[in-house]
Formats: structure tokens, C-alpha cells, sequence
């Protein structure tokens, strides 16, 4: 683990949480950080002194740009970047694991194979570099991490592009120690120079000594300019190599493709050992490449996608030594995990009291006095001195604080109680330090709360609570208050009054009863209400429908932001049914028949078999023979005929249709645990010793295979074809028992599950990515059509081996980081894919790898099915099997073939329309009828502007490269067309809310970008001319046409019309490169960036209106507000829709994710429904506008649809006893 952060440290950089300093240097300091989702990254932030200088700056932001094209082949990835910002910082893959000097340092010696793979990696990555025209410039054994899946070279923080000049102060930038020649004497650095840093690292590695030390600068200048080294410790296959390495002159050295392509070519078994070429050898690099340790000449035609990723896979091999370096997330759940009971249960309590939300929104950490800490409960103090000596906590006299700010997002359980608990932290912070004062100040009434902010802590305190805990000074606090609001207010009692005594009573256990005044009354069922939907979440993983249902009744008891919430969530939410095994003696295995139809349970009482629809005994037999065994696993075949169970180092195989015993296989005495898996096959049982497979034939009784790689990952069988998640997570392939070679280097990278389809064609294994491999030939299957979005939408757009793989992305990040190991699962008909791991389980539909359902459960999950219909998947979380309805989705109609959406008319009533190829012209869609409306002088696509409607939807503009084309969307009949001056084009257009006034921002085509606005008056055709700045993005008009918004460099500025300037401040978030706004009625600017930050202002003030709103972390395309200004809702680049209470700030319900990109949004006239246009699918699908119902009168006629019943009086009186009875669901 990283040292502390300092005080003088950050504890969050943009959207990075730090955790720890993991280097220091000349330009800034590298952090350990994670990112919303938890994914585990290393940030470098700029020292503010070296953020200053303007030219350190520029250089910075090239380096950052050129960084990015990097390839991802034995490097730490360039994530993002932020260079516009007071402390320019650069994100980049964490990799896990040692420097290369640090293992060195420990006493590891490289040599024979491990040099080999070493020497590989490294030219593997400069060659990846230098393809993007990057030339590292810094290449040490400090850069060289030795990674879980290899080597990777890091830190591109002086790496420079090949056209940029020396730095002003005409210094040169390295380490002296490794730099070349030609440095020291005042030339430029080339790729060249990394070639030389890569042959004095491979001695380094190889000898443990800098090859070049000396006592002084000048001492090292000079062994670099004239010494010659000795290449002995160097087997004598690197040799040669390193010899012409480590020439003098620059173009004596070979490329690194071709040190790559000599590496990764195999010398003829009897070839003689190369003589060791002499410093100065004769130029290779403008050569055809050649192996210089056989002299056999090589190709340089080459692929070099297929040359990187065969020396990533020739690198792979490398032994990584030293301590695991788990992440912070993994160290808090160890500790977790250590704690007693109460410990457990009062982990939430202390933890969630030392977060607070910042004016941003964004989590910051908070000290909390250790006596208010000790005052929540029992556990405590063992939660403090347990995450205290882990160094996730620290002391500050009486005060104790998160020690690693990172925690918040690292920990998934601890982003799931922040997520709860979010609404009220700032009110708890509030709370707790108004408590505080009042006591230290002796108790006076003017410390007191009252008015508003006594109401909401009541209010929060008895209904919105999650695991946050009251301690006795602030129930005291509260009490206090409420008694004087009492004294004070004798007309407002009432409300406040039934608040606080529901506070006693919710903090106390009691009931609702007693109140029985009108007024007490209607304040009981608010609580009531609100209660109600927290406990309706808790149900939706086991009774679903009456979840579904309490819903229903808490929005109708208590209509509000939280339950209209609830109801929201409850509407598609995919649990559709949930069966709970009966309860057995002693230890229990379940799993899952392949269509997940069926439960079988083997325990000390037998094997029981349920169908899971019905929840009735299917079959089953008493005696499994493991009543007093040690029972270990169990696996069921495909066609659910056979039944393995491990138990007291036997392996036996059941018949179960007969309950017959069919075959035993005797383990060894000291077999290690064992793991048994049909692997999705049928005959085939693979069985695991330790990091040995066999795989035994339970028809037969043969077995074969014996010591085949498998190390923590999973098995998949087709008939002869056997798949392993082998060693180092590798891919390994079987047929017959003997490695398939046309399946090598199939799945490059970490392995982690692996699923053949019931045909038997198709293979897919999955790490960070999933690919599907052809069984027969052992390449990447590509998609069946263009590229799409989504989890697929990965940018690699390019080949059909591209599209044939896709992020898998369960704890955030790119990598997997998972308790538990991961799965993959087919569908009978293989045309669903199924992956889970910990509590997420993820669907696609194979043929376009479109994500069909993103769901996370309560609890782990041990196996997930999806049926063969197609409708549903099942899941199995310990007793529980929960099916998932993959068509709980909105209604939708389909848009023209090839159509995709780019602006709705205000209510919906029209959608514009542009050929998703850029092809033909733009159009009008009668989204009521679904016709289309043939626009007179349409304009072209190609240009993929946004075009304009006005306020009424009467008025449309659009542009292309030629014209700007304006229509009265009645007839629809033409009304303007103006040309677009020569070398000009149209970045944006713009109507005013009255179709009056057309703003078109007009930008050059040259080398120094330009821009003017031109405003036209439609009635006259006459136009003013306004000179703008290029960056800006597109331009709308405020809701009263007196301005117009830009959103422009990452940020939205109001426009002077008279002068075209920018005038006042610049709305938007932390993001710099896109940015989406919309207007309200009533005053407010929604501004929405590429990070998934949305921020409301005042547009009178302009004021901003804090906290802003953070939802999904993907760019944000769409933003609109309802008509009455209640909601916002928001499309995002990868199909989510996300709907938002303005007035708290509340994600109302769950994330509607569509798959592909939303195109538009619009609330309809009435602001009942909100219109969604999702761009077309992968496989040629059609886009689609979607409609989401919003007012809740028509949810809860739906939900009640969907339920197919009403609260039963038993339900009710459970729930809600004391409580009038109203009419929930409506008649039918």
C-alpha cells in the first residue's frame, strides 16, 4: 500500500479519488486514485509551480494528446487527461506489481527465459509507442512494472512527440544513467534513444547495476560516450541484440519492430548460437528486419496489431514475485470481514460519519469526534481500532478521519452505503456539528434548529434514514429544538411535534396507532409512506410483486420525491419472481439445470430437486452419501441427467432421473480442495487438484488429461473440445486431451471465464473483455453488422476482429475485481450471453452484443441461467433463485431502417431525422402517426448537425456544407435558404423560442480556426454578423430570445448579441470538452457534461444551485426539462436515460439503459411521458423512440397491471396495521 497522502495532498483530482503517493518527481507526483466506479488508477498531477510556466504547459498538453494514441501493448494506458485545469494532471492503468528496479533491489536476477520475456515486453512497448509517433525519452528500470499478465512500461510524463522541439531552456529530459549518446551531445531525441535505454536496461536487469554508474554526472556522460560493455551476463540470444542496441550512433541501432520481430521469431532448433556483434554494427534500421540471433531475414510486412499482440503474449509468461498489492477496496472488506457482529452492524454508522458531500456533490472526507463516534452504539470502537490499524483510519487528538480519501469509491460496500445513505449527509453533517455547538456553548436556545431546516432534520431523521444512526447528544439536539419550536410557534406544533414523537417512536421500535387526530394523522401516513418504499427495495430480490405493490401504496400514502422514486424503479424492475429453497441440515450445495428451470439442493437430508416457477419438489433422493462427509461441490450436467457431488475425497455421478449412483472416482489421501464441472458438456467432468485438471469420462470411467493447466478459473466442455482459464489466467484450449495450437493467442490478455455454445461453435472467454473465438479455425468472430454502442461501443470500429470483442466491466474499471471467480453462461439456443461475478450479472444478445439487462443483486452470486425462451435469466444467490425479466422495457416504435434521430420538436410531435451512414437528406418524423414528412429543398446529412425547432415546433432549421434551409414544419413549405460563405461551414444553428430569429455559428475551414455568428431575420431575410471564438461548441437561445447560451471549451457562456462576446461567467463542470444545456421555464439552465455531471443555475443571477447531480459516468448528449419544470431528464452516448427531482436532486428510480446512444429527448405537451430516440443497433436493428411514462397515475396503473393483483388485507395489515386502507391499484 501506498504511503498516507499528506495534508498538503488533494484528496480528489476532477473525478479521481487519491488514495496514496506512489512516486514523486521534477514534474509532479504520481497518486494512487480510483474513479466513481471504483476502478483503480494512477494519476500524475502537475506541480502548481510547473503548472505555471506556459510552456511546460503546451508541452504537457501535447504529450498528453500524443500519449493517448499509445496502444494498449505492454503499456500502462493513457485513460484521460486534463491540461486546461490549475493542476493539469494525466490518468493512466494502474498495473499491480513491483518496478523493476524495486525487485532487483529485493535480489531478483533476470536470466535465460525471464530475460527473454523481459527484453520482449519492453520492445513490445516502445513499439507501440513509437507507432503513435511517441517517443518515451525516460525509459529506466523505475519505468519497467512487473505486472500480473507481464511486464509494462510506464510513465510517459517527458515523452515527447517527434515533431516538437527541445524545451525552451534547452535542457535535456531524462535519467542520466540511461540516456544515449547523442543526448548528452546536444541532438534530439529519437526513437533511437529508447532503443539504447532498452539494451542498458536489459544489463541492469541482468547484473543488478546500473550499466553506465559512475560518481558524477561528468563520470557518467563519459562511460555512456566511450565505454564499452561487457554482454556476457546477456544470454547469447540477446547479445546481438543488446550489442546493436547499444550503438553509438543512433542509426546503428535497429527499431524497436524490428528488436520485436527478432524476439518473437522462432531460430531453427539447430542453428548455432550468433557470434556478439561489436558496438557500431552496421545499421539495420532502414533494413529489412533480421533475426540477429540466427541471420535469418525476416518479413516487414507484418501486421502490427498481430505483431504487438504476439510479443504481449511471448512476454506473458514472466514470473511476477514480491508481496500481492491488493486494492484499497479489498483491504477494507478484509478488515470487514475480521469484525464480530456488532462490529459489523456498526461499520455503516461510524464510516458514513466521516464522509460529507462537497458543494459539487462530490464525496470529501469529514473528522467526527471519536466520543460521537463511540456514542452511536456497541462495535464501535472495534470499527475505529480494527480500520485504524489497517491505516484506512487515523487519530487526530480527539477527532478521526479517513486516512486514504480514495476509500468512498474503493470500497463497493462502502459506495453502496454512500449511495443509500447520499440525500443525507450534508443534513447529518449539519446535525451533528449544530449538536456540538449547542452543547459546547452551554446549551442555549439560539444554537437551537428551527423553522425549515428543523422540519427536514425530523423528517430525516424518522423516515430517511438508511444506516446512518442517531447518538444520544443529537437526539437530544433534535428533542430540544422540537420543544422549543413548541414553545415558540404554538401553530405550528403539530407538524413538528408529530415529526418528533415519530422520531421517538421509529428510534424506539413503536408503532403508528396512537395518532388519531385528522392532522396527526396525515403526518403518520407521510411516514408511513416514505418507510414503506425503503422497505419495498428491501423486498424486490424476494417477493417482487409485493414490492411492486408496497410501492403503490407508499406513494399513495405519502406522495414525494422518495416514494415517487420507488415507483419509478418498481416499474421496470427486472425481478419478476423469486423462489426460496426450503431450508436443510447442516452444509448446502445448489445449482442451477442448464435452462435454470430447476433447482437441485444436496445436503445431509439428500439431493432435492424444485422447479423454480412453481416452487413444487420436482424429484430427488434421500441418500447422497454425505451425512457425515465433508461435502466440496457439485455440478450438473447440461441435459440435467447427471449429477456430480464431491464429498470425502470421492467424486461420485448420480443419476437424476433414477437417483441411482452411476460411477465413484477415488481421490488421493492429500488431493488439496477439489472442484468438480461438467463445464457445460455432458459426458466430460473436469476435475481440479490444486493447479492440476483432469478431465474423467463419467460414461466410460476413463480419464485423461491428468496435469493440465487451471489455476482459479473455470472449465467449458464440448464433446472433445475442452476450454481452461489456465495458468496465469491464460487461455488454454484441448481437443482429444492435446493443446489446440490454432487457439493460441485466441484471447490475448487475462482469463478469467470461459462458455462454448451448445453447437459447440463458439467460444468465448472473458477477462476486462470478452471475445467470441470460432471453435473451428480459432479467430475472433466478428459482429453481424456495423459497429454499435453501449458496452460494445468501445471505439474499435474498425475490423471484424475488432467487433468481436467487448468491455466486461462488473466493479468498475477495466479490469474485473471480484471476490469471486467469474462466469460465463450460454443460452440453450446460444443466442444470449450471460457473465456474472460477485452480485452483478450482466446479459448481451450475441448476435449484435447489444447489453439486454445490467443487474446487481443483494448478495453473491453462485450461478445464473438464461432460459431458453429468451425472456428470462435466473439467478442463484445462496438459498434464492431470482428471475430477471430481460423484457421489462418500456414500449417503443421503430424509426425508418438506416434512420437516426437528432432533435425532437418541443412535445414530441416531430422528430428530425438523418441517414446514420451521413447519406441522403434531412427529415421530418410524425412521431404520433409514424410517417414520414417530406421536407421541399432538404438539406444532406453529411454535415450531422443538430438542426433547430422553435418553441411551438413550427419553425425548423437545418445546414449542410452548401446552405442553411428553414421550413414551416404546417405545410411543410420553405421559408429561408441562405448560402454558407465559400471556406466557411456551419457549426451550429440556433432558433428563437419565436421562430423569428435564426443564429447560425459559421466556421472557417483553414488552418487558423475562426468563427462568426450570423443572426438573421427570417421576416426579412436581412442578417447581422458577429465575429465569436472558434472553440465553441453549439449555440440555443434563452427561453426569452433575449441571448443566446454558447457551449463552448467545455463550458456554457451567455452570448451578447450586440457584440457576439461572451458575457458573465461560464457555466459547466469540471469537464472540458463537451458540454449539453437546456432551459426551463421557470428560470433554471440544466448544464451537463462529458463526465455524467449535471449542474443547475439560476440563469437571473446567474447563480450556480449546488449540490450538483451525479448520475452514470458517460458523456451526456441530451438534457430537457419537463413543462412544468419539475424534472430533467438526460441521455447519455451509451443509451442511458436518467430522470432527475429538481427541486431535491433526486435520481428518480433506476437508469434506463437502451443499448445504443440516445439520438433525443422531449417530455410530451403534458409532461406525462418522456420520449427517448435511440440510435440503430449493431446488427442493423432500427433505431427507436421509446416512451417512458413519468406521471405517476399512470405508473401505478402499469405496476398494478404488471402485479396482476392488489396488497392482499394480510399484506397490508403486515405492513401498514393502523393504517386506513385507501384504494391503490385502479379498477380494471
Amino acid at each position: 500500500m501506498p504511503p498516507t497522502p499528506s495534508p498538503q495532498d488533494p484528496a480528489r483530482v476532477g473525478e479521481y479519488w487519491l488514495a496514496g503517493r506512489l512516486g514523486a518527481g521534477g514534474q509532479g507526483v504520481v497518486y494512487e486514485a480510483y474513479d466513481r466506479d471504483g476502478g483503480r488508477v494512477a494519476v500524475k498531477l502537475l506541480h502548481a509551480s510547473v503548472a505555471a510556466d506556459p510552456e511546460i504547459l503546451r508541452r504537457f498538453a501535447r504529450e498528453a494528446v500524443a500519449a493517448q494514441r499509445v496502444a494498449s501493448f505492454c503499456t500502462a494506458r493513457v485513460l484521460a487527461a486534463e491540461v486546461s485545469g490549475p493542476r493539469p494532471y494525466l490518468v493512466s492503468e494502474y498495473v499491480e506489481g513491483p518496478s523493476l528496479r524495486a525487485a532487483v533491489e529485493r535480489g531478483r536476477r533476470f536470466g535465460g527465459d525471464d530475460l527473454v520475456r523481459l527484453a520482449t515486453a519492453i520492445a513490445t512497448a516502445l513499439t507501440a509507442i513509437h507507432e503513435a509517433g511517441v517517443v518515451h525519452r525516460d525509459l529506466k528500470p523505475d519505468n519497467v512494472l512487473l505486472g500480473p499478465d507481464g511486464p509494462r512500461v510506464i510513465d510517459f510524463g517527458i515523452a515527447r512527440t517527434e515533431d516538437m522541439s527541445l524545451t525552451s531552456t534547452g535542457l535535456v529530459a531524462g535519467t542520466p544513467l540511461y540516456m544515449a549518446p547523442e543526448i548528452f551531445t546536444g541532438e534530439r531525441a529519437t526513437p533511437a534513444a529508447d532503443v539504447f535505454a532498452w539494451g542498458a536496461v536489459l544489463l541492469y536487469a541482468a547484473t543488478g547495476e546500473d550499466p553506465f554508474a559512475a560518481g558524477s554526472l561528468g563520470a557518467i556522460m563519459h562511460r555512456v560516450l566511450s565505454a564499452d560493455l561487457d554482454l556476457t551476463p546477456l544470454p547469447p540470444a540477446l547479445r546481438p541484440l543488446a550489442a546493436a542496441a547499444l550503438a553509438r550512433t543512433p542509426g546503428a541501432r535497429p527499431s524497436a519492430r524490428d528488436l520485436l520481430l527478432s524476439l518473437v521469431t522462432p531460430r531453427p532448433r539447430d542453428q548455432a548460437d550468433p557470434v556478439r556483434l561489436p558496438p557500431g554494427a552496421p545499421a539495420v534500421r532502414h533494413e529489412p528486419a533480421r533475426d540477429l540471433r540466427n541471420g535469418d531475414a525476416l518479413g516487414r510486412d507484418a501486421p502490427d496489431g498481430d505483431l504487438l499482440a504476439r510479443g504481449r503474449e511471448a512476454a506473458g509468461g514472466l514470473a511476477r514475485e514480491g508481496d500481492p498489492d491488493p486494492d484499497l477496496g479489498a483491504r477494507a472488506e478484509e478488515v470487514y470481514a475480521r469484525l464480530d457482529g456488532p462490529g459489523r452492524d456498526a461499520a455503516p454508522g461510524v464510516l458514513l460519519r466521516l464522509v460529507t458531500l462537497d458543494d459539487a456533490g462530490f464525496e470529501s472526507p469529514r473528522p467526527a469526534l471519536r466520543e460521537d463516534l463511540a456514542a452511536t452504539g456497541p462495535g464501535a470502537e472495534r470499527v475505529v481500532g480494527a480500520f485504524g490499524e489497517a491505516g484506512l483510519l487515523r487519530g487526530e487528538e480527539e477527532y478521526v478521519l479517513l486516512t486514504r480519501p480514495a476509500l468512498v469509491r474503493a470500497w463497493p460496500r462502502l459506495r453502496g452505503w454512500l449511495d443509500e445513505d447520499r440525500g443525507g449527509l450534508r443534513l447529518h453533517a449539519a446535525l451533528a456539528a449544530g449538536a456540538r455547538a449547542w452543547r459546547e456553548r452551554g446549551r442555549k436556545d439560539a444554537d437551537l434548529l428551527h423553522g425549515g431546516r428543523l422540519d427536514d432534520a425530523l423528517a430525516w431523521a424518522a423516515t430517511g434514514r438508511r444506516h446512518l444512526t442517531l447518538n444520544p447528544g443529537e437526539r437530544e439536539f433534535l428533542d430540544a429544538s422540537a420543544a422549543l419550536t413548541r414553545r415558540r410557534r404554538r401553530r405550528r406544533a403539530l407538524l413538528t411535534l408529530a415529526l418528533a414523537v415519530l422520531l421517538v417512536l421509529s428510534l424506539a421500535g413503536g408503532g403508528l396507532a396512537a395518532y388519531q387526530s385528522s392532522r396527526v394523522a396525515e403526518q403518520r401516513d407521510l411516514a408511513a409512506g416514505r418507510e414503506l418504499a425503503h422497505v419495498a427495495g428491501t423486498l424486490r430480490a424476494t417477493d417482487p410483486v409485493r414490492a411492486m405493490l408496497l410501492n403503490v401504496a407508499a406513494w399513495t400514502l405519502a406522495p414525494g420525491p422518495d416514494t415517487r422514486s420507488g415507483l419509478m424503479a418498481a416499474l421496470y424492475q427486472p425481478e419478476a419472481a423469486a423462489f426460496q429453497a426450503p431450508r436443510a441440515a447442516g452444509p448446502v450445495r445448489r445449482v442451477l439445470s442448464g435452462d435454470g428451470r430447476r433447482l437441485v439442493s444436496v445436503s445431509a437430508d439428500g439431493v432435492s430437486v424444485h422447479d423454480v416457477a412453481t416452487g413444487r419438489r420436482a424429484g430427488g433422493w434421500a441418500d447422497a452419501r454425505v451425512k457425515d462427509a465433508d461435502l466440496q461441490d457439485v455440478s450438473l450436467s447440461r441435459d440435467g441427467r447427471r449429477l456430480a457431488i464431491v464429498a470425502d475425497r470421492t467424486v461420485r455421478v448420480w443419476d437424476t432421473r433414477t437417483g441411482r449412483p452411476l460411477r465413484e472416482h477415488r481421490l488421493a489421501p492429500q488431493a488439496p480442495q477439489v472442484g468438480a464441472d461438467f463445464g457445460g458438456g455432458d459426458r466430460l467432468l473436469a476435475l481440479t487438484e490444486g493447479q492440476g485438471l483432469l478431465l474423467w469420462d463419467t460414461a466410460t470411467g476413463g480419464t485423461r488429461g491428468r496435469g493440465l493447466d487451471w489455476q482459479s478459473g473455470r472449465t467449458a466442455i464440448h464433446g472433445d473440445l475442452v476450454a481452461v482459464a489456465g495458468l496465469e489466467a491464460r487461455l488454454a484450449v484441448y481437443r482429444s486431451g492435446a493443446p489446440d495450437p490454432r487457439f493460441r493467442g485466441a484471447c490475448p490478455g487475462e482469463v478469467r471465464a470461459v462458455a462454448i455454445s451448445p453447437d459447440g461453435r463458439t467460444l468465448a472467454c472473458g477477462g476486462a473483455r470478452i471475445r467470441l473465438i470460432d471453435t473451428a479455425t480459432g479467430r475472433p468472430l466478428p459482429a453481424s453488422g456495423g459497429t454499435g454502442s453501449g458496452e460494445t461501443g468501445s471505439g474499435e470500429t474498425g475490423s471484424g476482429e475488432a467487433r468481436a470483442e467487448w468491455p466486461w466491466r462488473i466493479s468498475g474499471g477495466e479490469r474485473l475485481n471480484l471476490q469471486n471467480t467469474p462466469e460465463l453462461r450460454f443460452s440453450a439456443d446460444g443466442r444470449l450471453l450471460a457473465g456474472f461475478g460477485d452480485r452483478n450479472v450482466k446479459v448481451w444478445r450475441v448476435a449484435d452484443r447489444r447489453l439486454l439487462l445490467d443487474y446487481t443483486a443483494p448478495g453473491l452470486l453462485a450461478d445464473a441461467r438464461p432460459d431458453p425462451g429468451g425472456r428470462f435469466v435466473r439467478v442463484l444467490m445462496d438459498d434464492t433463485v431470482l428471475t430477471l425479466d430481460l423484457a421489462a422495457h418500456p414500449a417503443s416504435r421503430p424509426l425508418p431502417e438506416g434512420a437516426e434521430a437528432t432533435a425532437f420538436a418541443p412535445g414530441g410531435g416531430l422528430l428530425a431525422l438523418q441517414a446514420a451512414d451521413l447519406t441522403g437528406a434531412v427529415r421530418l418524423w410524425d412521431v404520433r402517426r409514424g410517417a414520414e414528412v417530406e421536407l421541399p429543398g432538404a438539406v444532406s446529412s453529411e454535415s450531422a448537425l443538430r438542426p433547430a425547432f422553435d418553441r411551438a415546433g413550427r419553425v425548423f432549421a437545418a445546414a449542410d456544407a452548401r446552405h442553411v434551409s428553414v421550413w414551416d414544419t404546417r405545410g411543410p413549405r420553405s421559408l429561408r435558404r441562405f448560402p454558407v460563405p465559400p471556406g466557411s461551414r456551419a457549426q451550429s444553428v440556433a432558433l428563437s423560442p419565436d421562430g423569428r430569429r435564426l443564429a447560425v455559428v459559421l466556421g472557417s475551414e483553414g488552418d487558423r480556426p475562426e468563427a462568426v455568428l450570423r443572426l438573421w431575420d427570417l421576416s426579412t431575410g436581412r442578417a447581422t454578423k458577429l465575429p465569436v471564438t472558434a472553440e465553441h461548441g453549439g449555440v440555443v437561445f434563452t427561453p426569452d430570445g433575449g441571448a443566446l447560451a454558447s457551449t463552448g471549451g467545455g463550458r456554457a457562456r451567455l452570448l451578447d448579441l450586440a457584440t457576439g462576446r461572451p458575457s458573465g461567467p461560464g457555466y459547466g463542470g469540471e469537464s472540458q470538452d463537451h458540454v449539453e444545456l437546456a432551459f426551463s421555464a421557470q428560470g433554471l439552465m440544466a448544464v451537463a457534461d462529458s463526465s455524467g455531471r449535471i449542474a443547475l443555475w439560476d440563469r437571473r443571477g446567474p447563480e450556480p444551485l449546488p449540490p450538483a447531480m451525479h448520475g452514470v459516468a458517460e458523456a451526456i448528449e441530451q438534457v430537457a426539462f419537463s413543462p412544468g419544470g419539475d424534472l430533467l431528464a438526460t441521455g447519455g452516448d451509451s443509451g442511458t436515460v436518467q430522470l432527475w427531482d429538481v427541486r431535491t436532486r433526486r435520481l428518480l428510480g433506476t437508469p434506463w439503459h437502451h443499448g445504443t446512444g440516445i439520438g433525443a429527448l422531449a417530455f410530451t405537451p403534458d409532461g406525462s411521458a418522456l420520449l427517448a430516440a435511440a440510435d440503430p443497433g449493431l446488427s442493423g436493428e432500427p433505431g427507436r423512440v421509446i416512451t417512458h411514462p413519468v406521471a405517476p397515475g399512470e405508473v401505478v396503473r402499469l405496476l398494478c397491471a404488471r402485479a396482476g393483483r392488489t396488497l392482499t388485507d394480510a399484506e397490508w395489515s403486515r405492513h401498514l396495521a393502523g393504517t386506513p386502507r385507501p384504494a391503490l391499484c385502479p379498477a380494471p
